[in-house]
């Protein structure tokens, strides 16, 4: 079975109440020859874009390892790489 854009996305939607912005993009193609992408697995590259009240509080390494604890069966399936942009509400205000 291979990973794609809609599971990734089902699963983070999980850990998320209705007012979180979600954004996942499927990158792997930018990395065609590089290290980690196999078009055999599916997405393997992702960038991750999310906005959540529960991110306050959190060290910017924190929210990154409590989004990969959401995507570990993923990466044990091959997901390679994932670029985070992870914000609380008030770090999203346009300046």
């Amino acid at each position: 079975m291979q990973i794609n854009i809609e599971a990734i996305t089902n699963v983070v939607k999980n850990h998320l109440n209705e007012d979180a912005i979600l954004s996942v993009v499927d990158e792997s193609e930018q990395h065609r020859g590089h290290k980690g992408h196999n078009p055999k697995i599916g997405v393997t590259h992702i960038a991750l874009n999310l906005v959540r009240e529960d991110f306050e509080g959190l060290t910017l390494i924190e929210r990154q390892r409590l989004a990969n604890a959401w995507l570990d069966d993923f990466f044990k399936q091959g997901l390679h790489a994932v670029r985070y942009c992870l914000k609380t509400p008030n770090e999203n205000i346009a300046l």
